[in-house]
């Protein structure tokens, strides 16, 4: 059984070989001297002068990282990922604003607990929401209120200073991968090949044949 199938492929090989040598000649003939010329059926194209074609820009993830560190999300847009500008802006805005109002309070809390030990600063006057917390709250309740809106102030800042950096990293990760190609070609191909080999011996020569297999993904 092996041997017939090896004397199938040897026959399959030579078949194609001599079927491509076959192709190949349809198209040259050769003159009485012997030099290829190309056959009369053939026609020849002129050749059209090449175009000048500009090389394009390579997209610079340097460039949207720097972008994005002096605009936030400007990195992004260079990437052409639109859609997340307004979620950068939107935590940003939403931390800065939680930011911006504990350390309001916390002011205003320090203010009315200075007025209740008497340490309030020469030429500061506390506001109607300052004097309604000194009325309202003991100097102890005051100061607990005081540290409070502090600790949290610093906590916001800290929260809006990593979403920054968070939109440099996307922007600079996003410059790196824009480039990145997926390829959707997923093919093989097997094709038969005939190889002479030679004995070792003072023996007539045989071929190996056999397939090849090309995996393309």
């Amino acid at each position: 059984m092996i041997a017939m199938l090896r004397r199938f492929l040897f026959l399959l090989g030579i078949i194609l070989f001599f079927a491509s040598q076959q192709t190949e000649a349809q198209n040259v003939v050769f003159d009485t001297v012997g030099n290829a010329v190309i056959s009369a059926d053939t026609v020849v194209k002129q050749q059209e002068p090449a175009k000048t074609v500009k090389a394009k820009k390579p997209h610079s993830p340097k460039t949207a990282t720097i972008m994005s560190a002096c605009l936030p999300g400007l990195g992004q847009v260079y990437n052409r990922k639109w859609w997340k500008v307004p979620i950068v802006y939107a935590g940003l805005g939403g931390l800065g604003y939680m930011a911006y109002n504990n350390y309001y309070e916390y002011k205003s809390y320090l203010h009315a607990y200075e007025f209740k030990t008497g340490d309030l600063p020469e030429g500061v006057t506390l506001n109607e929401h300052e004097s309604d917390l000194a009325n309202k709250y003991a100097e102890g309740q005051l100061q607990t209120y005081k540290e409070s809106y502090r600790r949290d102030f610093e906590f916001y800042c800290i929260l809006t200073a990593a979403w920054y950096g968070l939109n440099i990293l996307d922007a600079c990760v996003d410059g790196h991968l824009y480039s990145y190609d997926i390829s959707d070609d997923l093919s093989l191909s097997v094709d038969p090949y005939l190889r002479p080999m030679e004995s070792p011996v003072k023996m007539p020569q045989y071929a190996q044949v056999g397939l090849s297999f090309q995996l393309n993904f």
